[in-house]
């Protein structure tokens, strides 16, 4: 006996609907199993071979990748992946230049559908893509600290494929997940590297006093003087330390914090630039790294004869990047500066404040002159003070005007 034509649409919708289910059911699993190890597991690669082995076993892919957005040159490496071929992993894949897959993947929103590659006309298929014969994928974004990106979490298939609504959600999901994920281990390595911060300088900080108790004694009348001299040397040490401990979260003016960190040696540095207030991961990470360059100054550059001078100017400029600040380290008068045989923890910690936390540059320049550094320095969230707003409008009407908001004129000595 024939089955009626409406029997058979109820029950081919109905088995569609059960499939649904089950598998809404099994991607809902995956995030929840996927969510207990990114709670539990304190090893990130871990995390993210086990996220991308989860995202291929639950939608069922060929091709699984998470790319990392690399600090400065836009370059994504590859950090986890699933099917691609050998030898792929921690090796560079593709940068996010303009019309590239990854510049519009990271432009985009919402994750992005690619019914077909041999197809697309949106930006340009990176050639590991065609090294693996990829013909469908979507991606997803996986965000970053404060509105700046991770990467991109992404599949590809080897044959055509339409991937639906509830998948793009289930791929959308997990890259959220990583995201929070990854955000904890880096508030948790920022909490690791303060701890070994403070270890490092409180290890430094009697060979500092008596590196300043000798200096101050060679250039003193009196004993006076030199107590004089000393007390406030010494008091000045003791509020960058303050500022960096108790202080660090909280917005500043750029002068006060390299009057801070720099207070017992003002008199021998020549400051240069506009008064920026300075949002607080810029603030810590800023005091970490002047700290680092005026203690190696200290013992080793300028800052540890009598004559040496610090040179210390900067600007602030719209880059790709948006508003980034460019400072100049420069010592002179002081012994030649050569590249260190092995690279110290203060040289480490410069790099990882700077390129890590702070997605910026590091450039070190060794001569018979003294050590040059030059710090690129993105400011996410910049507040730029009111009479620096007015000063760049003078100026930009041809009109000069001193420098705003408790900045030094050019060439003018730091008291």
């Amino acid at each position: 006996m024939d089955v009626p034509e409406k029997n058979k649409f109820d029950a081919t919708e109905l088995v569609n609907l059960e499939n649904e289910l089950r598998s809404r059911a099994k991607q809902q699993e995956a995030l929840a199993q996927l969510g207990e190890r990114a709670l539990a597991e304190p090893d990130l690669e871990r995390l993210l071979n086990d996220a991308v082995s989860t995202v291929a076993l639950t939608l069922a892919v060929d091709f699984v990748k998470i790319l990392e957005l690399l600090p400065g040159e836009g370059a994504l490496v590859l950090r986890a992946g699933f099917g691609w071929k050998a030898g792929l992993t921690g090796t560079t894949l593709t940068t996010a230049v303009a019309n590239s897959f990854a510049s519009f993947a990271l432009g985009s929103a919402a994750p992005v559908m690619i019914a077909d590659f041999g197809r697309e006309t949106r930006f340009e298929v990176p050639q590991y893509v065609k090294d693996h014969n990829c013909s469908s994928g979507m991606t997803a974004n996986i965000a970053g600290r404060d509105g700046r990106a991770y990467g991109i979490l992404g599949v590809c298939t080897a044959g055509k494929r339409h991937f639906s609504t509830q998948e793009t959600a289930f791929l959308a999901a997990a890259g959220n997940l990583l995201a929070g994920a990854i955000q904890r281990r880096q508030l948790e390595q920022r909490h690791e590297l303060m701890i070994r911060d403070m270890r490092h300088r409180s290890g430094n900080l009697f060979s500092q006093l008596l590196a300043l108790f000798s200096q101050t004694a060679r250039t003193s009348k009196s004993i006076a003087d030199l107590t004089s001299k000393y007390q406030a040397r010494v008091l000045a040490m003791a509020n960058a330390h303050r500022l960096i401990t108790e202080g660090g979260w909280k917005s500043i003016p750029i002068m006060e914090l390299i009057y801070v960190v720099l207070g017992p040696y003002l008199d021998r540095a020549s400051l240069n630039g506009p008064n920026i207030d300075l949002e607080p991961d810029p603030v810590f990470n800023l005091s970490a790294a002047l700290h680092e360059l005026a203690a190696n100054a200290i013992k080793h550059g300028s800052l540890s004869r009598p004559k040496g001078q610090l040179d210390l100017r900067w600007t602030v400029n719209r880059t790709q990047r948006g508003m980034t600040l460019m400072l100049d380290w420069v010592e002179k008068n002081g012994p030649p500066a050569r590249r260190p045989r092995r690279t110290g923890f203060g040289t480490r910690l410069i790099d990882l404040v700077i390129k890590r936390q702070l997605n910026g540059e590091v450039t070190r320049t060794f001569s018979g002159k003294g050590l040059t550094v030059k710090l690129q320095v993105p400011l996410t969230h910049e507040r730029w003070p009111t009479p620096l707003v007015a000063e760049a409008s003078r100026d930009s009407a041809g009109s000069a005007a001193p420098p705003a908001g408790g900045g030094l004129p050019h060439g003018t000595q730091a008291p």
